[in-house]
């Protein structure tokens, strides 16, 4: 009888302990369920257009902002593409110019918070959760695909990894 119980004290802590078990260092739960949350700021200001009123001008910043944070999360999940030259005459730089791109799809992206500032500036800030393996996804799709530009995203990306 005493074995029994023993027998059956040690299955049960063998059943429970195995769930607190990892593999890999990851734990046994799905890496589906595992996001990474990404949040951005973005900033805008009121105009002086002489066209539009106090509201207008108002929902115009409220939008800058908005737009503004949409880019900054872009950025931050897809990257930007750089181009740029410099002259050089006499060992002296001239000449430096820059040009960023940024081209993006965000889904599920949401808005957190809108805040005014003084002078009738805002600030908005936006999140957007995503699968923790996003980089390997957008790599792995971006291989598969003949478009340059997907190509040149996944491989552009923050998230990308060789």
């Amino acid at each position: 009888m005493k074995l029994t119980h023993i027998a059956v004290l040690a299955a049960l802590s063998m059943t429970t302990l195995g769930g607190c078990a990892t593999l890999g260092g990851i734990g046994i739960y799905s890496k589906a369920t595992q996001t990474v949350r990404v949040s951005a700021t973005g900033y805008g200001s009121t105009s002086h257009f002489d066209g539009y009123n106090n509201g207008q001008r108002r929902l115009m910043a409220m939008r800058a902002s908005k737009l503004d944070a949409y880019r900054a999360l872009a950025e931050q999940v897809y990257g930007v593409k750089i181009k740029g030259s410099t002259t050089v005459a006499a060992m002296v730089a001239q000449n430096d110019s820059y040009r960023i791109y940024v081209d993006a799809y965000l889904r599920g992206a949401r808005v957190v918070s809108v805040t005014p500032m003084a002078e009738g500036n805002y600030e908005t800030e936006v999140e957007i959760e995503l699968p923790a393996d996003f980089g390997q996804r957008i790599a792995s799709s971006a291989a598969r695909s003949s478009d340059n530009a997907a190509r040149s995203m996944a491989y552009n990306s923050f998230y990308y990894a060789d």
